[in-house]
């Protein structure tokens, strides 16, 4: 699995275009609960920075590390930490959504 010229040999531009393309994905359904508002929009609201700093981190190591592995797996393990983040956040706020208030 490590063997993948993503990760051996590659300039890095295609972490930042997959990422690019992931994190409009991922922004569309949080800035759609962002905008209706009520319990979920803060959690939203946080996911969606958190996913955009992420992607801003992703470019500014792609033109500050030197190339080779190193930066392919930086780049890769931000691009990891997006993914999860935005999960857990589409989970949080799903949960918030969805479970009854009980009072």
């Amino acid at each position: 699995m490590t063997s993948q010229p993503s990760l051996r040999s590659s300039s890095g531009t295609i972490w930042i275009i997959v990422a690019s393309l992931f994190a409009a994905m991922s922004l569309v359904p949080l800035v759609g609960i962002i905008a209706n508002g009520g319990a979920a929009a803060s959690v939203a609201l946080v996911t969606a920075t958190l996913v955009v700093c992420a992607l801003v981190a992703m470019v500014v190591l792609r033109f500050t590390l030197r190339d080779g592995p190193p930066r392919l797996r930086a780049l890769a393990g931000c691009f990891l930490g997006m993914a999860l983040v935005a999960l857990l956040g589409m989970v949080v706020c799903v949960m918030i959504v969805w479970v009854p208030l009980t009072s």
